[in-house]
């Protein structure tokens, strides 16, 4: 049995190919704008297998701690396939533990099976495309996105660009956790692996944070609004424990 890998990429990014990021910042309530104005309500994908979804936005509201888990099934060249718990229920974590991973990708079809996760959301409220629930080795899933051939690899602390549609509400007064690099520009953590009680002391646990890169945790003094459409590349960073974080805009 091939020894499972870690993987890096929440669900929330690798719903599209490419995005662009619409809201207000903190400290400014005029750029607010509504998922319905910016995120498209449906879209048709097609799978690794051939087959056409339709996905819609579907919204989780009190996403803050609400954990997840995700499945890759890996289809060689022909690329990757992503089902995620997410919005339908929390973890079960038992299932979670006793997925048989050789069986699911005969089930399917796969060359592989990978887990990533479990994993928590980090912001208060999050809309993402996905499809009707599908049955994945015994709970509902849904199918968020199909992945070209290496779409999932990423050096830590190394900014790359992919895409999602996604709608993201950070609230203010609330704690976000941030990574700040030497231009001075920000990213906000999305989905985290490392429990919440220790996301406030995580900076004394970076080893390989490069030079000039800074950990951070601040309130917001504004609700932080951040709607993504597949228009425009959004600049991420990996840290070292497999958590992504997107840069705020300027």
């Amino acid at each position: 049995m091939r020894s499972p890998i870690t993987l890096s990429f929440p669900l929330c990014l690798t719903l599209a190919i490419t995005g662009i990021l619409f809201g207000n910042l903190p400290g400014s309530d005029t750029n607010r704008v509504s998922a319905e104005e910016r995120s498209p309500r449906e879209v048709v994908a097609t799978t690794s297998q051939g087959k056409q979804l339709t996905l819609t936005l579907q919204n989780l509201e009190n996403s803050r701690g609400y954990q997840y888990c995700e499945l890759v099934f890996n289809y060689g060249e022909k690329g990757s396939d992503i089902y995620s718990t997410s919005p339908l229920a929390p973890a079960d974590l038992k299932w979670w533990n006793n997925l048989d991973l050789e069986q699911l990708a005969k089930e399917f079809g796969a060359k592989s099976v990978y887990k990533n996760g479990p994993q928590w959301w980090s912001m208060d409220e999050v809309g993402v495309l996905g499809s009707a629930p599908i049955n994945v080795g015994g709970t509902e899933m849904i199918f968020g996105a199909h992945l070209p051939p290496g779409t999932l690899e990423a050096p830590k602390y190394k900014v790359f660009n992919p895409a999602k549609t996604q709608n993201l509400l950070w609230k203010k007064g609330k704690p976000v956790y941030q990574l700040v690099d030497p231009q001075g520009h920000t990213y906000i953590l999305q989905g985290h692996k490392i429990p919440e009680k220790q996301l406030a002391s995580l900076g004394d646990k970076f080893q390989k944070l490069p030079q000039g890169w800074q950990y951070q945790v601040v309130k917001l003094d504004q609700d932080l609004v951040m709607n993504l459409t597949p228009d425009a590349p959004i600049p991420s960073v990996q840290d070292e424990f497999n958590q992504i974080y997107i840069r705020i805009p300027e």
